[in-house]
């Protein structure tokens, strides 16, 4: 939007940074990164509709991965098959009723889902399922039950169409996630992926599931997915920082790794992200901690800052060669973008900013815009042309006046400016309309670090 109060002649207003959108140079079309971990479902009577908040948001894909975590009760093969030495093609030794009303509103709110085939992280001993099967052959049985159970209807179940699974996760961490060694995932991956196939080849398997995409696990598993010709559809690895620039690097990595072993085909899946802005000692409780310290950490890594790195990420991202990405997460746990009661924090609106933006899909070239941990700026015309969305996120820079220079504007005319701001004091707050003069279409943002504006540009009313 304009500035504000008495606006200036465009030529006379200050600006730290001149930004060029030019509406006759079309550059593609926007990904849909905005995927998720996580489902909206709640037991308590204390949290607010998620149900809701996730429909708003629009999120694409959930990966089901720590559902319900710390204590999941769902998802997990060990809770929909608690007794290990029963027969796996007995409808009658599963247990599916809790992971069936988990996948509901998942469902029924569009999202397809990536079915993370394995158990969730245990942080603290004693660990109950992070060992490698008894008997890789039976549990890969168990995992295409599952899925003939949620695809085909097996055992009373249903026709979601599932087409994305991962085998296991975070292999690399050690005893929190697998006690195993790397051989015993090679094995296991093998085993998994070729009962899966065999079920149905139209489902698309992913692995490594790593912490980093250059994790010492990652080499030596695509030389063996390369040499014994095994399928690897998706390369699915991880990334917790306070840095767009490491997150960018890695996703540069996770390419040039696939490339060299030989899977230029193979999709690269970021299936963990976030902003980590207090990091990681900070978020596990010690002693020495005053009181809060844990609590303020996860409340700051959804705040505005947080809400400026995410939706920076997700601009920087169509630029960058990754597929998917799924941020972690969106349930009620500690480390979502919402709160121990379902409140969203700034980082929900960021991602209902994004999901707003794609209203514009068809990507128009921007200039001028640093990107990195800086000032990202990102625009898109609609189908029919009556509709354009820019979306502005400062994460760490000190400029905060841009001037967006608007080239080419596919009417004649007055132009309507309707923006929304997200910021410390602004949870996607509508600002007041403006117009914007088409003999100098010009539009000047007051942009914070912190702080994220979409900006949403159509023709005057019946022009």
């Amino acid at each position: 939007m304009a500035e504000t109060g008495k606006v200036s002649p465009p030529e006379r207003q200050p600006s730290d940074l001149t930004i060029q959108v030019d509406f006759s140079r079309p550059v593609g079309v926007l990904k849909a990164l905005h995927g998720v971990n996580g489902g909206p479902w709640s037991a308590g009577a204390h949290t607010a509709d998620m149900i809701t908040r996730h429909k708003e948001a629009g999120f694409p894909s959930v990966r089901l991965h720590d559902c319900n975590w710390p204590h999941p009760d769902v998802v997990d093969i060990p809770a929909i098959f608690p007794l290990f030495h029963l027969d796996p093609d007995d409808p009658a030794n599963y247990l599916f009723a809790k992971t069936d009303a988990y996948l509901k509103p998942i469902i029924d709110n569009g999202a397809s889902v990536v079915f993370r085939l394995g158990v969730s992280i245990e942080h603290k001993a004693p660990r109950f399922h992070t060992d490698p099967p008894e008997d890789f052959e039976k549990w890969s049985k168990i995992c295409v039950n599952i899925l003939r159970h949620y695809n085909d209807g097996w055992a009373k179940g249903f026709r979601y169409n599932i087409r994305h699974v991962e085998i296991w996760n975070e292999v690399d961490i050690g005893r929190r996630m697998w006690t195993g060694s790397h051989k015993q995932y090679f094995e296991l991956y093998r085993t998994a992926v070729t009962a899966i196939k065999k079920y149905n080849p139209k489902i698309l398997v992913g692995g490594p599931v790593t912490s980093i995409p250059d994790a010492r696990i990652v080499r030596p598993f695509l030389a063996y997915c390369r040499d014994d010709k095994l399928p690897l559809d998706f390369f699915s690895w991880h990334s917790y920082s306070d840095s767009l620039e490491i997150l960018l690097q890695r996703i540069k990595k996770a390419r040039n790794i696939l490339d060299e072993y030989g899977f230029q085909k193979t999709k690269s899946w970021c299936t963990e992200w976030r902003p980590m802005l207090a990091d990681f000692g900070q978020v596990r409780w010690q002693k020495k901690f005053p009181r809060h310290t844990v609590r303020d950490a996860f409340a700051r890594n959804r705040n505005h800052e947080a809400a400026a790195f995410t939706a920076s990420a997700l601009l920087q991202m169509q630029d960058a060669p990754v597929d998917m990405a799924h941020f972690y997460n969106a349930d009620d746990s500690p480390w979502s973008m919402f709160d121990e009661f379902g409140e969203p924090g700034r980082t929900f609106f960021a991602m209902k900013a994004f999901q707003q933006f794609l209203q514009a899909p068809n990507r128009i070239a921007v200039t001028g815009a640093p990107g990195k941990n800086e000032i990202s700026v990102g625009a898109g015309l609609s189908q029919g042309g009556g509709l354009a969305m820019l979306l502005a996120s400062n994460f760490r820079s000190k400029k905060q006046r841009l001037r967006i220079d608007l080239q080419h504007l596919p009417w004649k005319g007055k132009v309507e400016v309707t923006s929304w701001r997200i910021d410390d004091n602004h949870e996607f707050s509508p600002e007041e309309a403006k117009e914007i003069n088409p003999e100098n279409p010009a539009l000047f943002l007051r942009l914070p670090s912190g702080t994220v504006l979409l900006v949403q540009l159509q023709p005057e009313a019946g022009k």
